[in-house]
């Protein structure tokens, strides 16, 4: 749970020892966010997105702007992982 107009880092780790490691895209409905950083780099340039891109082995750090209200999820925009559970439910209180 979070409130409108907060910002959160969160930081998501795609390790490469998994059983099949494979790079994920991430989507997170209903909000918007920076890339922060790629394995502690910073993009090139900012720009808003609701979608990056996790490599194998990464770990990327994402500033989440909490802007609109009500019952939303992350998720991996590969239908399979989806289903396989790589999703969560999170609420944005206004």
């Amino acid at each position: 749970r979070v409130r409108v107009g907060e910002r959160r880092v969160i930081r998501m780790v795609n390790l490469r020892n998994s059983i099949h490691a494979m790079q994920h895209p991430i989507h997170i409905h209903g909000q918007r966010f920076r890339i922060l950083s790629v394995n502690g780099v910073a993009p090139p340039a900012w720009a808003w997105k609701d979608t990056v891109l996790l490599p194998a082995g990464a770990t990327v750090d994402l500033l989440v702007e909490f802007t609109n209200p009500g019952h939303w999820m992350l998720h991996c925009h590969i239908a399979e992982h989806m289903e396989a559970g790589m999703m969560t439910h999170f609420i944005v209180e206004g």
